[in-house]
């Protein structure tokens, strides 16, 4: 049942301190319950943020660091995995790295996790690295190592020696990308770091990095140029003084990526990396990424794992003087740039591992593999094995991570803690609470509540998988929030009823794609291929190719309304990879569009911008393009477009952020126009110069509101993007933004991350009324959302503490009030409630001020 709530604040004088509080009430019923309030004064040194285009009273970002984040998960389809680090005999503790959502630590065998990187300044990690006999010892090498077109990036190496509960940046700020860290066994105070450098360009912080003294000074000792970076390390653990690295050749372009030459390959130390030497004899001539294992057993044995036309598995039996060629089976490589690493049992030099696509098995010294984890997600970039007992294996992969007791025989996935790196998300307007969700990357599209009715909060199995896949773009129908239009990569668009689960390919081109060079297709769709609801029309969809689609029947049937939007550049639509390993999996698919908008205030008016930095907009519904990109001042060419947002002030309004980091340009570029693109102003002021923009948002509410999703968080700026803040608060931790909207009717702000799933700030209009006139006032309530009545009762029993648990808020009406003691004193407040007709129905006392 939903009811209207009108307050009043009242104050009692008295003198003292003038500060600005901000207070959250909960009213469940007559039950009072006191969220959130707090007396903030402002800080030494805070930057105050002028709210509005008007000179006038200010208010630091510091006020709203108490209002807390809900993480409603999923954490059943987890994200990608990087490294996992257990304690040799000790089934209690691991850590676990990942791709982009930080460290995580369990000391309790993966019961419960807690992250322990979240206020670092980066989340993606390339390597975890203990010190042996010591595990509160941890080196984190940032920067995921599997260069994949939406890899994010490290700065440096980072060291704790509490466990993770204080960390130190122990600097290599430039190589982006760690793939291992060593330690000398023998004497931990010596530590080798193999870092690939810039992954979409070249530069000199690459290569192998030596302290002698535990991180603190480093010296580069292993470097060919700036094109070649280590993909791995090993140390021999008899004696530390021999160390393998492997020189890979890569970079990546939007439209294509270059892996492997003549010139990498294997090296070897025998002084503890000082110096280095390459080894040939048996190995292959031409090779991609390298991965390379010593046996802990027999360490005269030595793996080298390869992406190569020659040979994919070379084994060494007199500690890498010679190599024979045990393998040439394409499957334990795959794909060279995700994968290729091995393990080697730790008490038997025959038993191997390929950490690849699947997770394979050798027995034989590597001659035949089988694989050995079907229950499991599939693509696999990590393994580590028990020392002490090589039955505890923990494997981390695109879906998290799993643990098996029995060498692999039987697999427990461990999704307790969420992961899920979202690239869109979508919300519904159902009652009484809305639902959301989105595509993940390697886990399809999904979608569950945005809080629920159970005591135990939102559980894994609340969550829905709509579609297969890597998932992308959602769209549910207004009038039937289970009917979805969903996309996997390349422009594959299903059409899915959730109740008949009756499913078909909608998509204007619907063969896969995948094996072909873009080149040879009639529309080419960009791996995340955008889709658009019309704001005003409930069936009308767009879709971006090339050209851009037009649905009137919510995707049954599509025309075309545009003629080609991009460069159609042959030289960019071609077979990417080589020379070691080409690929043709839409991933490098360009000269697509990937972003498109159309006016909520006016039909017809619709935006579309390309990957090769083409940006269009239309003024009659797609029969005259008009470009625009000549028109912005200052803008570099052929810079991808990753977001429109038309404006609902102004039909020729519009912002526009471009993305430059995959042509190694890092820098965030986010442009505002007011005249259908024929100037344009930058509007950057207060942004980091190494922070790349995923998205924009206008608030609904206050257009002078607006929001950047970036690859290190979120920001903000109250000024129409004048100036811009970074708006942590106080739980949400550095995570890259892929997707940000407010929700239409309860005015959440919700967050799609790339690594920790979805984030939802209930009821924002705190400081969507936070204007020049209401800073004035002595006192400002809230404008309470409208409440519903339900039940609240638990319908699972006995779960244990092996779950993940989104948080509901909570339960009963909101009530936000702003006192500012600039112009008020008291010492207490009290909060009357009357109901619609006026009646005083509820007092509340001894607010604190």
């Amino acid at each position: 049942m939903k009811g209207k709530v009108m307050g009043k604040i009242r104050l009692k004088e008295r003198r003292g301190k003038k500060l600005l509080f901000l207070g959250k009430v909960i009213v469940i019923g007559f039950l009072v319950v006191l969220n959130t309030g707090f007396l903030s004064p402002q800080p030494n040194g805070q930057e105050d943020l002028t709210l509005g285009n008007l000179q006038g009273p200010q208010v630091p970002l510091d006020y709203f660091r108490h209002l807390p984040w809900r993480n409603i998960g999923p954490a059943n389809m987890m994200g990608r995995v990087t490294d996992v680090e257990g304690v040799p005999g000790d089934q209690r503790l691991v850590y676990v790295g990942t791709a982009s959502g930080g460290v995580w630590k369990t000391t309790n065998g993966g019961l419960t996790w807690e992250p322990i990187f979240d206020h670092q300044p980066v989340a993606s990690i390339g390597d975890l690295a203990l010190e042996p006999g010591n595990p509160e010892v941890i080196y984190v090498g940032t920067g995921e190592s599997n260069l994949r077109n939406s890899v994010s990036f490290g700065n440096g190496v980072y060291k704790s020696t509490d466990g993770g509960k204080t960390w130190r940046h122990l600097g290599l700020e430039d190589t982006r990308h760690i793939s291992r860290i060593v330690i000398n066994p023998h004497h931990p105070e010596i530590v080798l770091v193999g870092a690939l450098g810039h992954a979409f360009g070249p530069n000199s912080e690459r290569g192998v990095f030596r302290s002698v003294d535990g991180g603190r000074t480093w010296r580069k000792v292993l470097y060919l140029d700036e094109y070649h970076g280590v993909s791995d390390l090993d140390i021999n653990p008899r004696n530390p003084n021999i160390v393998y690295a492997g020189l890979w050749r890569f970079e990546r372009k939007p439209w294509t990526f270059r892996s492997g030459d003549r010139q990498g390959g294997l090296f070897r130390s025998v002084d503890g990396g000082q110096t280095w030497k390459k080894l040939t004899n048996g190995l292959p001539q031409l090779v991609g990424r390298i991965g390379v294992k010593v046996a802990p057993s027999n360490p005269q044995v030595v793996y080298v794992i390869t992406e190569s036309p020659e040979g994919t598995l070379y084994r060494s039996d007199d500690g890498g003087e010679s190599f024979r060629c045990v393998s040439r089976d394409v499957e334990i490589v795959s794909r060279g740039f995700y994968y290729t690493d091995l393990r080697v049992d730790p008490e038997d030099e025959n038993r191997v591992y390929a950490v690849s696509s699947r997770l394979q098995v050798s027995i034989d010294g590597g001659q035949t593999f089988q694989q050995i984890s079907p229950s499991t997600h599939v693509d696999f970039h990590t393994l580590w094995i028990d020392p002490l007992d090589s039955n505890r294996l923990w494997q981390g992969q695109d879906g998290g991570i799993a643990v098996s007791y029995d060498r692999g025989q039987n697999w427990e996935y461990v999704n307790v803690f969420p992961l899920a790196q979202f690239y869109q998300i979508y919300a519904d307007n159902r009652l009484p609470f809305y639902y959301v969700g989105g595509g993940l990357q390697d886990n399809g599209c999904w979608f569950g509540p945005s809080r629920n009715q159970e005591t135990f909060g939102i559980l894994n199995d609340d969550w829905r998988m709509i579609s297969f896949g890597d998932g992308f773009y959602v769209v549910s129908h207004p009038d039937n929030p289970d009917l979805f239009l969903s996309e996997s990569q390349g422009g594959n668009i299903y059409r899915t009823n959730m109740v008949t689960r009756q499913q078909q390919n909608v998509s204007p081109q619907p063969r896969r794609a995948d094996g072909d060079p873009v080149g040879k297709l009639k529309y080419r769709f960009n791996w995340n291929t955008p889709i658009i609801l019309s704001p005003h029309d409930r069936n009308t969809v767009y879709i971006g190719g090339n050209v851009v689609f037009k649905s009137d029947d919510f995707g049954t049937t599509w025309e075309v309304i545009s003629p080609d939007l991009t460069t159609n550049d042959p030289g960019k639509q071609k077979t990417a990879g080589g020379p070691a390993w080409p690929e043709n999996t839409t991933a490098e698919y360009h000269c697509t569009l990937t972003s498109l908008a159309e006016s909520p205030i006016q039909p017809g008016i619709l935006w579309a911008g390309s990957d090769d930095g083409r940006l269009h907009v239309t003024k009659n519904g797609g029969e005259n393009w008009i470009e625009v990109t000549p028109n912005i001042f200052g803008l570099p060419p052929n810079s991808p477009v990753s977001h429109i947002e038309p404006s609902r002030t102004s039909a020729g309004k519009a912002y526009v952020t471009f993305d430059r980091h995959l042509l190694d340009d890092y820098r965030p570029y986010v442009y505002v126009t007011s005249d259908f693109g024929a100037t344009w102003q930058m509007i950057t002021t207060g942004l980091p110069d190494n922070n790349y923009i995923w998205v924009i948002r206008e608030d609904p509410r206050n257009p002078n509101i607006l929001y950047l999703g970036t690859e290190l968080g979120l920001m903000v700026s109250f000024s129409r993007g004048e100036k811009w803040q970074k708006l942590q608060l106080g739980n949400l931790p550095t995570v890259a933004i892929h997707d940000i909207l407010v929700h239409p009717r309860e005015n959440d702000l919700i967050l799609g991350t790339h690594g920790r799933a979805l984030w939802i700030l209930d009821d924002i209009a705190i400081w969507q009324e936070l204007k020049p006139g209401v800073l004035a006032k002595p006192i400002h309530l809230g404008q309470p959302r409208p409440a519903y009545r339900v039940a609240i009762k638990p319908t699972r029993y006995g779960i244990g503490d092996k779950v993940f648990r989104g948080p509901n808020p909570p339960y009963g009406v909101l009530i936000t009030y702003l006192i500012n003691q600039d112009e008020v004193n008291g010492d207490e407040a009290r909060i009357e409630i009357y109901d619609s007709s006026g009646q005083l129905i509820q007092t509340l006392k001894n607010i604190p001020v």
